[in-house]
């Protein structure tokens, strides 16, 4: 914490090795993180490779779609038989049963079968072994409340965060751009389109970073004390109804909720008035591309049906940044979840400080003691 809040120091100086400074260490930080939470899971690392190849399949499908139409489109705007039209509507429909069937029913089973509650297991189970394993526990751990809280909340987070990595980051990314590369390819000024649309949408979404990281770790630590105080308030029943404390202890739980409500409603609107903003941008883009396609269609460079199955495509890769804006939104949301649990594992699974045995007590003797003999050689 110190290195970054020296680097914005020299940052906000106007200093360039300032600004290139916190850039590398923002970049160290998140690849640690990743780095991480990925290791908590290394022994998962089969199923999530299956769950993201099955995934990036489904994506493949969705492209390939959109031709499957324009070929039916195509041939009925060439007015080809009905008899030639047939068959290419029953490819169509067979491969959208496996596209929209088959293939989701076998990834979900896999899913569940070998990560989604076997990893669960894996964590919360090594989260208690953590706990009970600290023989110093009484003197490191004096709230277990928030601890609860912390290590509830970081077990959620962890399995999302690596959900999204596998289920949603590698399986759109890939497909996508190689998707943006064959706009570039077959329809250029689309593709341009989506690429400068892009890169106004990251510029948006860096942003975005800087007005609403802070927001969230806060929001992250109102969670945190509303969740220690429902553990403690459940724990502490029978002390609160002997002490007649039922509407003060009502009242305190109200205005912590209160808060965490509070600003998680001001922090919601201010995120939906930038992805506003971005939908914008978004808009503009299919608007542009829209305008283009019909030029290509109206000189004759491709036919109706291609076009309709460019602008899908173009669509694709458009959203593609639409789901990075969602994952960045999840690290803003998790990341102080994430810091926070993995600090209190790391506590709990240092070991603690061996204290000196103390040495034995000799004897007083009236003997008289000899002096020591040194052995030296030669």
């Amino acid at each position: 914490r110190s290195r970054i809040h020296i680097s914005l120091t020299m940052a906000g100086r106007g200093s360039a090795t300032g600004l290139r400074t916190l850039r590398t260490l923002v970049m160290a930080d998140i690849l640690s993180i990743v780095s991480a939470v990925l290791r908590i899971f290394s022994s998962f690392w089969k199923p999530l490779a299956v769950v993201s190849a099955m995934i990036m399949g489904q994506k493949v499908c969705d492209l390939l779609v959109p031709w499957f139409a324009s070929r039916v489109i195509d041939a009925m705007a060439r007015n080809e038989p009905l008899v030639n039209v047939l068959p290419l509507i029953a490819t169509a429909f067979a491969f959208w049963v496996f596209h929209g069937n088959i293939l989701p029913y076998v990834l979900g089973r896999f899913d569940i079968r070998r990560f989604h509650y076997p990893a669960r297991q894996s964590i919360s189970v090594g989260n208690i072994r953590a706990v009970l394993g600290n023989e110093d526990l009484e003197l490191r751990v004096k709230d277990t409340a928030m601890q609860q809280a912390v290590l509830e909340r970081g077990e959620q987070v962890l399995v999302d965060f690596t959900s999204s990595i596998f289920r949603v980051a590698i399986p759109i990314s890939i497909p996508g751009f190689v998707t943006l590369g064959l706009l570039l390819w077959w329809f250029p000024l689309i593709g341009l389109i989506a690429v400068v649309g892009g890169l106004l949408d990251v510029m948006v979404t860096l942003y975005l970073n800087k007005a609403m990281a802070p927001m969230y770790a806060n929001l992250q630590q109102l969670d945190y004390k509303r969740r220690r105080l429902l553990t403690q308030i459940f724990r502490d029943v029978r002390t609160i109804y002997g002490n007649k404390e039922e509407e003060a202890t009502l009242k305190q739980y109200d205005g912590c909720y209160r808060d965490y409500a509070s600003f998680g409603i001001t922090t919601g609107l201010r995120f939906l008035g930038f992805n506003a903003g971005r939908g914008v941008i978004i808009n503009i883009a299919n608007l542009c591309t829209w305008v283009v396609g019909a030029y290509y269609v109206s000189t004759g460079v491709y036919s109706l049906g291609f076009f309709l199955a460019s602008l899908s495509w173009s669509t694709y890769v458009i959203n593609m940044l639409g789901a990075a804006l969602d994952l960045h939104k999840q690290w803003l949301e998790t990341v102080p979840a994430i810091r926070a649990y993995f600090a209190e594992i790391g506590k709990l699974r240092t070991a603690p400080a061996a204290e000196p045995e103390p040495e034995p007590e000799v004897e007083p003797s009236a003997e008289p003691v000899p002096s020591p003999v040194f052995l030296t050689a030669g």
